[in-house]
């Protein structure tokens, strides 16, 4: 409504006062009670009319909405006014309006009436409605709080039969008379308030069946032919304004009452004519026992009637004050919790810039894509690069190539769920020329949608560790080399007597596998006894003795058994494996001798 009446407002003033050289331009403004287009329709004839008999002037119909009109008329943009008699009362006590005609209404093609009242009506098939008190607790539907005849004349009809506006389920001004009619036709509303005249006129243009209708509170007046609920009340005056010159308004006055009574602009506004000013008393007194505009009562006055009225919500309206101020208070007591736990989590915020910054490990937070966000000292000292330069590059750029296809789909696996953080051992290419090995654990920073926001990287140089494990490991091979080409047997043995390790030439002297003796007991080196093919360690075996006293044995010549239980003579050297003070294990060298052996009694194979 505001941006409407602006809108009305620009096109009146930007009318330029020359646009007709030879005639004065004056503007009348007409209430579009029925909207913009059916005013035009209405009064435009009028306006023709008048600039036809007062060529020295040019009239032209501003229609305007019941908001519009006080701003409209404060601001002198219009010279005359025919709006509804309520509105009349208003203007002239606020802004100095005064009447010079009262405008005939159409009644049928042989009388008028210069007088109207409002119709209170619903549908004619609603049951639940038959007298103004059934409105009680139903949806009524109005013109406009300022509408004479569409809402103030029947307000009285309602007031005497003891209902107020609360009283309605909902009250809705709907600013045009058609709009309130459709509503009831629609069923938007259960009744509704009109002036007198507008069922017929609808009716006419067949817009709806007066007999779909029913009206309440029915009354009758000689001569008065339209439906109606209330008294007669004078009907529209046109009415010059504060500033509109005295001899303008006798001439338009003159012109309208010798308006030849069939001249279009009389079948067009479907009036009869225009009469001299009626008498407005009854519209101001209906405005005082209403207390509208402008004869408001006193705040005090006002406000006493209204809490005796309406007391209930007064005290709802209380409760619901009280409540926002508890609510008020305890949202103070929030935020002033709330700015403690700022406090906090920006102190917390700090210590996780300074535990980031100075953190013995390289930080950075990637984008999916591999581009760095934020990276802490540490890992430009890794990198050999510096933050602004690193912030220039991606990390896949850094990564030596043969392993930048198992960083990516870490990366992708990370970026689609399927992993929550993910630990690669990799080689990054430094600017300083060097290749170097750094461990890389990433985990996702998920964002409001659980989608990855970005990538926590933790990245540790290993690149000695790496060196040391290359070395460890080529040592490992040279030792296993040695073990594997030596000529003689050696045996790893734990605390339990039980093999550890065997050395190809071993298994080859014993008859085994390598494979097969790992963790089976060593019977083949203890002395046995037993029968029924059932062998035990007798214990004093020299061989094993070693496990016992923790002292390194020599032996010339011993005997063993091979898997199929054939005696094999050997030398043998048995040094113990020490943890501490105790003995862990041993190794044992053995050596085949060649010489004839003696038969001796074979136990069960085992190693």
């Amino acid at each position: 409504m505001a941006i409407r009446s602006l809108s009305l407002l620009l096109c009146l003033l930007i009318i330029s006062p020359y646009a007709w050289a030879d005639a004065v331009d004056v503007r009348i403004g007409v209430l579009a009670k029925r909207g913009y287009e059916k005013s035009h329709q209405r009064w435009d004839a009028t306006a023709a009319y008048l600039s036809e008999q007062l060529p020295e002037y040019n009239f032209t119909i501003i229609p305007m909405s019941f908001d519009d009109i006080p701003i409209i008329v404060k601001n002198r943009l219009v010279d005359f006014v025919i709006v509804n008699s309520g509105i009349y009362v208003d203007l002239s006590v606020s802004y100095g309006a005064r009447r010079i005609l009262t405008l005939v209404n159409e009644l049928s093609s042989e009388y008028g009436s210069s007088k109207f009242g409002s119709v209170i009506f619903t549908l004619a098939g609603n049951t639940e409605i038959n007298n103004l008190a059934d409105l009680k607790n139903h949806r009524v539907a109005a013109v406009h709080p300022t509408s004479l005849g569409g809402w103030n004349m029947a307000q009285r009809e309602l007031m005497s039969a003891d209902l107020d506006r609360w009283d309605f389920a909902s009250l809705m001004f709907l600013n045009t008379h058609d709009a309130v009619v459709n509503a009831i036709l629609e069923r938007k509303a259960d009744a509704g308030v009109v002036r007198t005249d507008t069922l017929e006129r609808m009716s006419n243009e067949g817009l709806l069946e007066i007999a779909d209708l029913r009206v309440l509170s029915p009354k009758q007046f000689s001569q008065f032919p339209y439906l109606i609920s209330t008294p007669l009340y004078p009907e529209w005056p046109l009415a010059m304004l504060s500033h509109t010159p005295l001899e303008l308004a006798r001439k338009v006055a003159i012109t309208l009452l010798s308006m030849p009574t069939d001249h279009p602009a009389i079948s067009n506004a479907r009036i009869l004519g225009w009469t001299i000013p009626e008498n407005y008393q009854p519209v101001d007194d209906l405005l005082r026992l209403l207390s509208l505009p402008p004869y408001d009562m006193q705040i005090d006055e006002k406000f006493f009637k209204s809490l005796m009225q309406h007391w209930y919500w007064y005290l709802l309206t209380l409760i619901v004050l009280l409540s926002i101020a508890i609510l008020s208070f305890r949202i103070i007591r929030l935020n002033r919790s709330l700015s403690e736990h700022k406090t906090t989590l920006e102190l917390s915020r700090e210590a996780q810039l300074a535990t980031f910054e100075k953190a013995a490990v390289g930080l950075a937070h990637v984008t999916p894509s591999g581009r760095f966000l934020q990276m802490n000292q540490k890992l430009c000292d890794i990198i050999s690069l510096d933050k602004q330069q690193l912030q220039d590059i991606n990390l896949k750029d850094i990564l030596f190539g043969n392993d930048l296809p198992t960083c990516i789909k870490a990366i992708d696996q990370l970026c689609k769920n399927k992993l929550t953080s993910t630990s690669l051992q990799l080689r990054i290419n430094c600017s300083n020329g060097q290749r170097k090995w750094i461990q890389l654990s990433l985990s996702t920073k998920p964002d409001a949608n659980n989608e990855v926001d970005y990538l926590v990287a933790v990245i540790d140089d290993i690149d000695q560790y790496k060196k040391l494990e290359a070395q460890s490991h080529l040592a490992q091979q040279q030792k296993e080399l040695i073990l594997n080409i030596a000529g003689d047997g050696i045996i790893g043995l734990d605390s339990e007597a039980r093999y550890t390790f065997v050395n190809p030439a071993a298994a080859q002297l014993l008859g085994y596998e390598a494979e097969e003796m790992i963790g089976e007991e060593s019977r083949s080196l203890g002395n046995h006894t037993g029968g029924q093919n059932i062998d035990t360690i007798s214990g004093q075996s020299a061989i094993l003795d070693v496990l016992r006293s923790g002292e390194t044995r020599h032996g010339e010549r011993d005997t063993i058994w091979d898997k199929n239980g054939n005696p094999l003579q050997i030398e043998y050297t048995s040094t113990p494996i020490m943890k501490g003070d105790m003995v862990d294990g041993a190794v044992i060298i053995l050596h085949a001798l060649t010489t004839d052996q003696p038969q001796s009694e074979s136990p069960q194979a085992a190693p």
